[in-house]
């Protein structure tokens, strides 16, 4: 096992250690580790805004490459952005959600640049204690017409 995956065990043992609780959120700011989340990402990290009202955000990174030749260097990341719509509160609670998919990108031979496409909407259920996070989600990406469904688990900051 590598030493980011030793490191996503641990995070994810002391999510789990410190337990579903059935009060309200402690705060509004969330970091979680996701399975194909953003899509297309074997273990992305995200960061969740949940205000406790009707509306919430999330945007992640789920991947970072570069390349290098004697000639040319290159970095590119890639993730999401999206709203997250709320109709309920409580411990347990659905959404829906909306949002595009971002590139970032770097080159010494061609510049950089910035990407945003791959419309996607969606839902879920979410549980929102006070220090763990932890969401399912299914979501239609409209491009290329298929559905992906993601998972996270996380704590409160």
């Amino acid at each position: 096992m590598n030493y980011f995956n030793k490191k996503a065990l641990k995070l994810l043992a002391l999510c789990l250690a410190s337990g579903f609780s059935a009060e309200a959120a402690a705060g509004p700011w969330g970091v979680l580790l996701g399975y194909n989340n953003p899509a297309g990402s074997n273990l992305g990290v995200n960061f969740l805004y949940d205000s406790g009202s009707t509306w919430g955000f999330e945007f992640g990174v789920g991947g970072l490459y570069s390349t290098a030749t004697e000639s040319a260097k290159s970095l590119s990341t890639w993730g999401d952005a999206d709203i997250k719509w709320f109709p309920s509160a409580g411990l347990w609670k659905g959404y829906l959600e909306v949002g595009l998919s971002v590139s970032l990108g770097s080159s010494t031979t061609s510049g950089s640049g910035v990407g945003v496409g791959s419309p996607f909407v969606g839902g879920g259920i979410m549980h929102s204690g006070q220090s763990v996070i932890f969401h399912l989600t299914a979501d239609y990406k409209i491009n290329s017409r298929t559905v992906f469904p993601s998972a996270g688990i996380g704590f409160k900051l």
